[in-house]
């Protein structure tokens, strides 16, 4: 799997009735930054990107997105959020006095 820094500025969030079975869909799309980095150097890439239902309550903001890919209806090869973990989460912080003394 690929991680990559994703930035989220919305999630729209669209749905209906499929004309040919009668079925509900539903899609949340992301609208996003994503930045990467390549032998050439960092680079930004702004698109959109399909959200599973699991993340679809997801709010602006920088994550590390994990990518995988998966087989679509066309038989095409696309990546696909599987998780998304707030980017730069502080670490733990130890209690004052609980380092090592000399």
């Amino acid at each position: 799997m690929n991680k990559q820094k994703l930035t989220i500025l919305d999630v729209a969030h669209r749905s209906g009735i499929a004309k040919k079975t009668g079925n509900a869909w539903a899609i949340h799309e992301a609208q996003c930054i994503l930045e990467q980095e390549d032998s050439e150097g960092k680079s930004l890439l702004v698109g959109t990107i399909n959200l599973p239902d699991a993340l679809k309550d997801s709010t602006p903001g920088d994550y590390v997105a994990e990518f995988s890919f998966f087989r679509s209806m066309e038989g095409k090869l696309e990546p696909r959020v599987v998780s998304l973990v707030p980017f730069g989460m502080p670490g733990a912080k130890p209690k004052a006095g609980a380092g090592v003394t000399a």
